[in-house]
C-alpha cells in the first residue's frame, strides 16, 4: 500500500537526518516561505521554490552561510555548484554537451554485464542486496569518467564512491570541524592525484570525460573541480536513489503497474519514484542583494534554504502528495525540480536518467513478484539512503 512505502521512505530520511527532516515536516505546515531563527529564510512552495533557483542575480551560489563556500575550500573554485554568473555560464557551456544522451549511452554500456549478472541471480530465486550493486555501477562509471580501467571487480569502484561520500559528508550547512576538515583535504588530495594521473598521461582515452575535457582545453583545475562534482552530486545521489525507488514500488505494491508502463513510458515512473524520494532534499542560495520573495524583503546576505523534499510535495502541483502513485501525470510547472531549475540545472540530468532507467529495466524483466526479505536505512547519511536492501524475486 502507499502508506507503507511512504512509512518506510520515512524511515531512511530521519534515519540520515532525525533531526531535520522532522523539521522540513513542520516547516512544510508552516507555509510556502518561513524564516527560521539560525537557519535562514526556508521556503517549501514548489513555485517560489523554482523562481529562487531561476533568479540567479538576486539569488547567489556563494555567499557566508553556503554550501558553495564549503566547497570552493575543499574543491577549488571551478565545481560548478559553486559558481556564480558569467564565469559559471561559461564554463556551463564549454562542458553543457559532457553528459549528453549519446555521450551518456556510451559511458553505460559497461553496466550491461553487471545488469545482466543480476538479473541471472534474481531469476535464480538468489537475495540479492541492491544496494552495494548500486554503488558499484555509480562508481564504475565514475572511474570511467576517469579513464581509469578498474581491474579488481568492484573494489576500486567502491572505494571510489566512499570516497565521494566522505568528502560530501563535509558539505553541510556548517563548516566541518578542524578534524574533519583534514580528513576532507586528504581525501580531495586523493581524488585530485588520481584525475591528476590520468590527465597527464598519454594514454588517457579520448571518449573518457576527462579525455574530453583536456581537449576541449580546459585547465586541470577546472576539469577537477567538474569531475568533483559529478562524483558528489551525481554518482552518489544515483547510487542511494536506486534502492529507494524498488523499496516505493515494491512496498506501495506498484510493482506490476511500473511493469506495464516500461513497456512505453518508464520516464514516468522514474519521474514519481524521484518527486517522491527527492535525493538531494535541500540546497541553498544567499540573496546577493536586497531582493522581495513573495512580498517579503530578503535582505542582501540572507540565507535561502530551498527544500526540494518540500516543493516535491506540494499540493498545489500534487494532489495527494503524500501518496505515491506511477501512474500520476505530473504538472508541467514543477519539472523534474527536485534536479533543480535554472543555469544550475544538473548537468548530469541525462546520465542518472538513463542509468537508473537500465537498472529498473533489467529488475522488471525479472519474471515473478519481488519481496524485500531485509533492509537497513543509512544513519547519518548526507543523502538519504539504504545501507542495505536485500531483494528476492519469487517465480511467478
Amino acid at each position: 500500500m502507499s502508506a507503507t512505502a511512504a512509512w518506510h521512505d520515512a524511515r531512511v530520511n530521519a534515519a540520515a537526518h532525525p533531526f531535520g527532516w522532522p523539521l522540513t515536516r513542520l516547516v512544510r505546515c508552516a507555509g510556502p516561505v518561513v524564516r527560521v531563527p539560525g537557519l535562514g529564510l526556508v521556503v517549501s512552495g514548489a513555485a517560489l521554490c523554482h523562481e529562487v533557483l531561476t533568479r540567479d542575480r538576486d539569488f547567489a551560489k556563494n555567499g557566508p552561510g553556503s554550501f558553495a563556500a564549503t566547497m570552493t575550500r575543499f574543491l577549488g573554485p571551478a565545481a560548478l555548484s559553486n559558481m556564480d554568473g558569467d564565469a559559471h555560464q561559461r564554463l556551463r557551456a564549454r562542458v553543457a554537451d559532457l553528459l549528453a544522451p549519446a555521450p551518456a549511452e556510451a559511458l553505460l554500456a559497461l553496466a550491461e554485464a553487471p545488469l545482466a549478472r543480476l538479473r541471472a541471480e534474481l531469476t535464480a530465486g538468489d537475495a540479492v542486496d541492491l544496494v552495494p550493486r548500486a554503488r558499484a555501477l555509480s562508481g564504475r562509471v565514475a572511474l570511467d569518467m576517469l579513464g581509469v580501467t578498474a581491474d579488481d571487480g568492484d573494489d576500486s569502484a567502491l572505494a571510489l564512491l566512499a570516497l565521494g561520500e566522505r568528502i560530501a559528508a563535509g558539505l553541510g550547512f556548517r563548516a566541518p570541524s578542524a578534524r574533519r576538515a583534514r580528513a576532507m583535504h586528504a581525501d580531495c588530495d586523493r581524488l585530485a592525484a588520481m584525475a591528476r594521473a590520468r590527465w597527464d598521461a598519454p594514454d588517457v582515452a579520448p571518449r573518457s570525460v576527462i579525455g574530453r575535457l583536456r581537449a576541449l582545453g580546459l585547465t586541470f583545475e577546472e576539469a577537477r573541480g567538474v569531475l568533483s562534482i559529478l562524483l558528489l552530486a551525481g554518482a552518489i545521489t544515483t547510487a542511494a536513489a536506486l534502492p529507494r525507488l524498488v523499496a516505493l514500488l515494491v512496498d506501495g505494491q506498484q510493482w506490476e503497474a511500473a511493469r506495464a508502463r516500461a513497456q512505453y513510458d518508464l520516464g514516468a515512473v522514474l519521474a514519481e519514484g524521484l518527486r517522491f524520494a527527492a535525493p538531494v532534499p535541500a540546497t541553498v542560495r544567499i540573496a546577493a542583494r536586497d531582493v522581495s520573495l513573495d512580498g517579503r524583503r530578503v535582505r542582501e546576505g540572507t540565507r535561502v534554504v530551498v527544500l526540494a523534499c518540500n516543493a516535491a510535495r506540494d499540493p498545489a502541483l500534487f494532489p495527494d502528495p503524500d501518496r505515491f502513485d506511477v501512474t500520476r501525470t505530473h504538472d508541467a510547472r514543477a519539472r523534474h525540480l527536485w534536479f533543480g531549475a535554472g543555469p544550475h540545472f544538473c548537468i548530469g540530468f541525462a546520465l542518472a536518467q538513463r542509468q537508473l532507467r537500465r537498472t529498473l529495466e533489467a529488475l522488471l524483466a525479472v519474471p515473478g513478484t519481488p519481496r524485500i526479505v531485509h533492509r537497513r536505512a543509512a544513519r547519518g547519511a548526507l543523502i538519504p539512503a539504504y545501507a542495505s536492501l536485500v531483494l528476492r524475486v519469487e517465480p511467478a
